[in-house]
């Protein structure tokens, strides 16, 4: 009687400890740079592939990499780098997605799993994962887009990399215990002996025009494409797509680390304002 008793519990226990590391083992790894703290995911492109996560509900956890060991954290998992510096050498940044449900081995790490190295790679993963969105929640990409959004990304990252990346990557949340060091990277790679030769001081002349230029640079390239204002705030009125995760994400980077952000929410409108604020049911931090 005991021994039938117990089998049963047995059986139970070890059916409820193999779905348990199941789900676990399905648990993606998103690799995201760390700031603060308290934590601050500042850099755009990890936010639009966090976006890209939190809006096909994919189950992950973050771990986050000091920005001086994100070269070295690359090269160990073996992802190769996707950008370039302006010199030529490869640029080893994040985000990393580490996806184990997948088959594919990594020959230097030898983990089972596919490691994505790039936003937007990433973001086509988890579409092609999501290839049946539930209750009736759009794609992350809509039918024949994706060219399409491969070329408005580079646009926008263009956009902002010109007129913003140096008036708001000054004032990056970046973590004190490697500030120094970050900085000094920052400083050997944009050719300048002192990180303070980057600031561009608020109330300055100077900021008032790249302000300026920031401002009329979204208007002209950026705020004609949102042409379904009266029904939404995203480009397509009501419901978002990747393409308002990747103006997003350079939202998300200019809240974080511009002075002036309350300032280009209201700009044309009040329509960054209104993206970003509306982006936060998506914003969840995991």
């Amino acid at each position: 009687m005991e021994t039938t008793s117990l089998k049963p519990d047995n059986t139970q226990q070890t059916a409820s400890s193999t779905t348990t590391m199941d789900a676990q083992e399905s648990i993606m790894t998103f690799y995201d740079i760390a700031s603060g703290p308290p934590i601050r995911p500042f850099a755009p492109n990890p936010w639009k592939a966090r976006y890209a996560l939190n809006f096909t509900k994919t189950r992950y956890r973050t771990t986050w990499i000091p920005l001086p060991d994100v070269a070295a954290t690359r090269k160990k998992l073996g992802v190769p780098a996707v950008r370039k510096h302006f010199d030529g050498t490869d640029f080893l940044t994040l985000p990393i997605l580490h996806d184990p449900t997948t088959t594919a081995t990594s020959s230097s790490t030898q983990q089972e799993g596919t490691f994505v190295g790039d936003s937007f790679d990433i973001a086509i993963h988890l579409h092609n994962k999501q290839s049946s969105p539930d209750g009736g929640r759009p794609p992350l990409f809509p039918p024949n887009s994706i060219a399409l959004h491969r070329a408005f990304n580079a646009h926008v990252d263009a956009l902002f990399t010109l007129n913003a990346a140096q008036i708001a990557g000054y004032y990056m949340p970046l973590d004190p215990a490697t500030a120094e060091a970050s900085r000094a990277d920052f400083a050997r790679r944009a050719g300048v002996s002192r990180w303070e030769d980057l600031e561009v001081p608020p109330g300055s002349e100077e900021r008032k025009k790249r302000l300026d230029a920031l401002e009329a640079a979204l208007g002209s390239g950026l705020a004609a494409w949102f042409v379904r204002r009266d029904e939404g705030p995203f480009l397509e009125g009501r419901s978002p797509m990747y393409a308002d995760f990747i103006v997003g994400g350079w939202l998300q980077m200019m809240r974080n680390c511009l002075p002036e952000w309350e300032e280009l929410r209201g700009w044309h409108g009040g329509l960054w304002g209104r993206l970003h604020d509306a982006l936060e049911e998506w914003a969840e931090v995991s």
